[in-house]
């Protein structure tokens, strides 16, 4: 029987040591403590969350409203253990609100629009109808689906002087309606300025 060659020898070799080399690359034992991103698959009722094929990672008290497709930073300890720091902030640029049939912007403020910063949305501008007083109830626009609030939410808002205070009720539905209530004096503008949520 004859003897394997030096080549063989030199091969094998090389394979062992570049199997312990990806070994190494992966234990964080060898390599030591590690960071990265990735997406949120899975958001657990223990207050952790599966993102990229990794399961249970603990969230840091900052990191409250975890949401599946959040793009997050993860933290590995050497002793493998996984860390959500939190979301990456998404900050938009102010987006122009699409208004229902019959509205505009009455002549003065900002143009009905939104901007996103994280989970956190901002709302700013006037609406009023292109004639008349905003019935009560109307809605003047939808909200994208990408930015609804998921429940029904509402403010004290900025109208005209036709009613003191010069303030009526505006909500988003669940649904994305933007509507407005006034039973009474009917306003010909309402506010968006200062409406903020979370999403």
């Amino acid at each position: 029987m004859s003897k394997p060659g030096p080549s063989v020898h030199r091969d094998l070799a090389w394979a062992l040591k570049q199997q312990a080399k990806r070994t190494g690359e992966r234990a964080p034992s060898v390599r030591g403590a590690d960071w990265g991103l990735a997406t949120v698959t899975a958001v657990n009722t223990d207050g952790t969350v599966d993102a990229d094929g990794i399961e249970d990672i603990r969230c840091l008290d900052t990191y409250t409203l975890p949401a599946v497709g959040d793009v997050i930073r993860i933290d590995q300890s050497s002793s493998g253990n996984w860390l959500a720091m939190g979301a990456l902030a998404t900050v938009s640029g102010w987006t122009t609100l699409t208004l229902a049939a019959g509205y505009t912007n009455p002549g003065h403020g900002y143009t009905a629009s939104w901007m996103r910063e994280g989970r956190r949305i901002w709302m700013r501008g006037r609406i009023g109808p292109t004639s008349g007083t905003i019935a009560d109830g109307d809605t003047l626009a939808t909200i994208p689906t990408a930015i609804r609030p998921g429940v029904a939410v509402a403010w004290g808002v900025a109208r005209d002087a036709g009613a003191m205070p010069a303030v009526c009720r505006l909500e988003i539905t669940a649904a994305g309606a933007l509507r407005t209530f006034q039973s009474t004096n009917l306003p010909q503008w309402v506010g968006l300025d200062g409406i903020t949520y979370t999403i």
